[in-house]
């Protein structure tokens, strides 16, 4: 089995990426016209390009393009041609899917038909690919989408031999937004923003940027990003090098008051006994007083609380099995662990 090695190198790296933002069935499959303008896909792409990795290396099918046939032909192409010592990037945004009665994943093709999975872009076909085309070192698996943690699902559950690492958007039952904070991480990750480096040490690694989505999901969008990897694909593998940070250049994650009531907000700058913050809801900006800044510290319930969780307008009684940073991961009560999610704080009530 080939080693990765520990520092990312992009000349040695395959990107399969599918950026869909409008589908042919648009009545079933709703358009983003907001996330189009400076689409955050093509510009982490561009990133890529920027950094080193040859444009004969990456295949980006772009809403049209991205139909069931042109994946099929082109992702085992992509696959077999990487070296034995080569990496692949995997990359998806649009639509997800998730059928609960067989536990398949699907990402939405731009020609998919709602009424037949058949004609849907299968997770299981995107390890079958790898399974049967891939000879390289490791697969690197980023997904932005409804139910993305599917791919993280099928990896425990396939136990593939390739080195495997991913990171979701979302926990695979949960939807997700259609927002590009995701994707906007992983252009931060990859061009070097010094708010990605965690630790502060200079350095961003895999860990770095996927513990960064995990805080930037779950304070923006208040969904669960997931992140796995296996056999020997070392989490600190380093993906890029980043100035000191400043207390400008990293964003403290905050709430701010506003006309009495406190709203979750970032940090930009400081001038004096003011704060320049730009709230996470609106987009708004404006300089608050520092008396009216304190940490994001969000309440939640204790582990074993009986709850109810909101579910399709409906209430349903629930126990908190796990609570992170807002979050909480629930069980319903009569039902099996194939419908435990995370939610929202929206979500859950005593």
């Amino acid at each position: 089995m080939t080693t990765l090695p520990e520092i990312w190198n992009p000349e040695k790296t395959w990107v399969f990426a599918v950026g869909i933002l409008k589908w042919a069935n648009s009545d079933a499959y709703e358009s983003f016209p907001d996330a189009v303008p400076n689409r955050a896909d093509k510009r982490w792409i561009d990133i890529l390009r920027a950094k080193g990795v040859p444009a004969k290396q990456i295949c980006y099918l772009q809403d049209q393009k991205a139909t069931l046939e042109n994946i099929q032909e082109k992702l085992p192409q992509f696959l077999a041609s990487a070296a034995k010592d080569h990496l692949f990037i995997f990359y998806f945004a649009g639509h997800g899917d998730w059928d609960w009665e067989t536990g398949e994943h699907y990402f939405i093709n731009y020609d998919a038909n709602a009424d037949d999975h058949a004609y849907s872009w299968s997770v299981s076909s995107i390890f079958k690919a790898i399974k049967t085309s891939f000879r390289g070192a490791g697969v690197l698996l980023l997904a932005d989408c409804c139910y993305s943690g599917g791919l993280i699902d099928a990896i425990k559950q396939q136990a593939p031999k390739t080195a495997i690492a991913c990171i979701s958007s979302a926990y695979s039952r949960n939807s997700s937004t259609g927002q590009w904070t995701f994707t906007e991480s992983l252009c931060r990750g990859w061009g070097g923003d010094a708010s990605v480096d965690l630790d502060g040490d200079g350095e961003i690694s895999l860990y770095d940027l996927a513990r960064y989505i995990e805080l930037e999901m779950a304070f923006v969008e208040e969904q669960k990003s997931m992140f796995l990897t296996t056999g020997n694909f070392d989490p600190q593998t380093l993906l890029v090098k980043t100035a000191k940070r400043t207390e400008v250049e990293t964003p403290q994650r905050v709430e701010a008051k506003w006309e009495g009531q406190w709203y979750k907000a970032k940090t930009r700058s400081r001038e004096g006994a003011k704060v320049w913050v730009n709230y996470v809801d609106d987009d708004t900006e404006e300089w608050v007083a520092e008396r009216d800044i304190r940490p994001y510290q969000p309440h939640g319930f204790t582990v074993g609380t009986a709850v109810k969780v909101s579910y399709d307008a409906k209430w349903y009684p629930a126990t908190v099995k796990k609570a992170w940073y807002g979050l909480h991961f629930i069980r319903y009560e009569d039902y099996g662990e194939d419908w435990d999610e995370w939610v929202s704080r929206d979500r859950i009530r005593a």
